[in-house]
């Protein structure tokens, strides 16, 4: 019986090493179909066709095994970038249908000649309301059922930054900076500037770690953090950075020169010749915006110089009121000066009376001194 037991356990071990082999073998095919379909995403990129690119990236994400695995990143990182791409895509799509299309001034409603009765009108209010909240619900729902483009382009690069940024080496480390580069452009792309300049400052800080002075992706950096320091009315750290870039291009310049110099033939430094001509047309371009953004710098300040010569011219106004409200009290106290003066009256009348108190207390007096006398007179026969 144990020896029974004891092949049993071995068959069933022997069987189970087929098994764990075929899942591993799996788990390599859908790796490497998913490599097939990021390159196939990437070629739709060059070609233009975002399209196809989102979806194949999709499809690429979706054969992956564990959402925040190694293998993700790449997937969720282009499948975002170019979700973001469809994004702006629509976004100018509406910008032109809408161009030329006159603002609604106001909807002329068709006027009703039938009058219903005051019952009538109260159930067709109570079945309008009845509409108008099934309708609003529906609403609710269809909205929270549809998200649009942007949401999951920051869906995906989020994931695709918690991938790469958990991990420590060089070439992962650029890659979290990309990701919040492209996450700093969903939210520029949305309104949201506070966010949207605080990506842009992590991946700038990471690229200043690990990337030297010279590299176009400092200048790029550097160029995102100006123009959203421009839209959030900051214009003279708007400036900084803006000068930032052109440095880095002027560094750049200058070493792809030396390359070129250093070149024996003339086909050995063809990249650096084409991207030597692209850094000097897009030079130009940052000492434009570096003017546009002194500009209004200026503009603003002379605005709010303005706005503060306005408060203190309308302040001899408050004094003049201060003034009126002084005369009101004096008026006040001449008024206090009339009772003053009709207070002499007032003594003279108790003068007055005073002087018949005593008119007839002396009177009184008198007459009692009178009978006093005639008493003594009488008085004086009888002795």
């Amino acid at each position: 019986m144990p020896e029974e037991t004891s092949t049993a356990s071995g068959s069933g071990s022997m069987e189970e090493k087929p098994c764990s082999s075929t899942v591993a073998d799996s788990l390599v095919d859908v790796t490497e179909e998913a490599k097939k379909l990021i390159g196939t995403g990437n070629r739709h990129l060059v070609m233009g066709d975002v399209v196809s690119a989102v979806n194949v990236f999709q499809e690429a994400c979706g054969m992956l095994y564990g959402d925040t695995a190694e293998e993700c990143g790449e997937a969720f990182f282009l499948c975002g970038k170019s979700l973001l791409e469809l994004a702006r895509m629509e976004n100018t799509v509406l910008g032109n249908a809408l161009e030329g299309v006159p603002e609604s001034e106001g909807e002329e409603k068709p006027e009703s000649h039938n009058i219903e009765s005051a019952n009538n009108l109260d159930d067709d209010d109570d079945d309008d309301d009845d509409d108008e909240d099934e309708a609003n619900a529906n609403d609710q729902e269809e909205e929270e059922e549809e998200v649009g483009n942007l949401q999951l382009a920051w869906e995906m690069l989020e994931v695709a930054k918690f991938i790469y940024k958990r991990k420590e080496n060089k070439d992962d480390q650029l890659m979290a900076a990309q990701a919040y580069l492209k996450l700093g452009e969903v939210s520029a792309e949305s309104g949201n500037y506070p966010q949207a300049l605080e990506d842009f400052q992590e991946c700038l800080a990471l690229q200043l770690k690990h990337l030297p002075p010279h590299s176009r992706l400092l200048a790029e950096s550097h160029y995102h953090v100006a123009m959203t320091l421009c839209y959030m009315d900051e214009y003279s750290q708007a400036i900084e950075h803006y000068n930032s870039s052109v440095k880095v291009i002027e560094n750049r310049l200058a070493v792809l020169q030396k390359v070129i110099d250093s070149a024996e033939g003339a086909e050995e430094a063809a990249a650096e010749k084409t991207e030597l001509e692209e850094l000097n047309q897009l030079l130009p371009d940052i000492t434009e915006k570096v003017a546009d953004a002194k500009e209004s710098q200026r503009t603003a300040s002379v605005a709010s110089l303005a706005i503060q010569q306005t408060l203190i011219s309308t302040r001899p106004s408050e004094g003049a009121s201060s003034s009126k409200s002084a005369s009101d009290i004096s008026h006040l106290v001449r008024k206090k000066r009339k009772t003053d003066e009709e207070s002499p009256v007032k003594d003279e009348d108790a003068k007055q009376s005073k002087q018949e108190a005593t008119v007839n207390g002396s009177g009184n007096s008198s007459a009692n001194n009178s009978n006093g006398v005639q008493e003594k007179e009488h008085a004086q026969p009888s002795t």
